[in-house]
């Protein structure tokens, strides 16, 4: 059974250690992802995070592998969710709010939003929340044409 995901500190720096294409991984955690999981949801080095909030982290780019691979590359290698922590209502609640604040890379759209579904954050998300900077451009467009 994989090791299930876990934030661990890394030279003073949070990271989420995971598995990923089979080896374990320190992922870079942006702002927003830390302070979701710090300060909303009070996780801390050596906590469990439930696999649910780790897929969807990496899928909206607020988890990420060092050397750049692609949201969606990263999260088709996940492994690790047998075993591990379940998310509680709050768990899904917040990663919800913070799904909803975020640009998804337009190539992790329908995996997210297929995430979600699967997940259990759909009870607090829809799929028409989820959104790409093109679709905010695409937005953007039709409100200038309009004027």
């Amino acid at each position: 059974m994989a090791q299930s995901p876990y934030l661990r500190d890394e030279a003073g720096e949070l990271r989420l250690n995971a598995s990923v294409n089979g080896s374990r991984r320190d992922l870079v955690l942006s702002d927003g992802a830390e302070s979701l999981l710090v300060d909303d949801l009070d996780y801390g080095s050596g906590d469990l995070v439930p696999f649910a909030v780790l897929k969807a982290l990496v899928l909206a780019s607020g988890a990420r592998v060092p050397d750049g691979e692609s949201p969606r590359d990263t999260a088709w290698g996940l492994a690790g969710a047998d075993g591990g922590r379940e998310p509680t209502a709050e768990d899904r609640y917040r990663t919800a709010e913070y799904l909803r604040a975020v640009e998804v890379d337009a190539a992790a759209v329908e995996m997210l939003r297929e995430h979600v579904r699967d997940s259990g954050l759909s009870e607090f998300l829809a799929d028409g929340e989820i959104t790409s900077s093109a679709d905010r451009v695409g937005d953007l467009s039709d409100i200038a044409r309009d004027l």
